[in-house]
């Protein structure tokens, strides 16, 4: 239950910097260099929520996965 709530919670985290990153990188279009922070930020807003949203689906597997190790070195014993 604990993994699907984190996960949850997650999503709706990467969901929101996704959308904060897309409304920056709008609003900065009409200078396209390096040099505008606007335009930078939201782009460094899409990719760390994209990251987010990686870490949300793949930490729960993770962790279950870990718990199956352990009950199967407890049957071991």
């Amino acid at each position: 239950m604990e993994n699907r709530q984190m996960s949850r919670t997650l999503k709706w985290i990467a969901t929101i910097v996704v959308l904060l990153g897309t409304v920056f990188c709008i609003l900065n279009l009409a200078e396209f260099n390096d040099r505008n922070l606007g335009l930078m930020v939201g782009i460094g807003f899409l990719v760390g929520g994209l990251q987010i949203l990686v870490f949300g689906a793949i930490a729960p597997l993770m962790q279950r996965r870990q718990e199956d190790g352990a009950m199967a070195e407890a049957v071991r014993k």
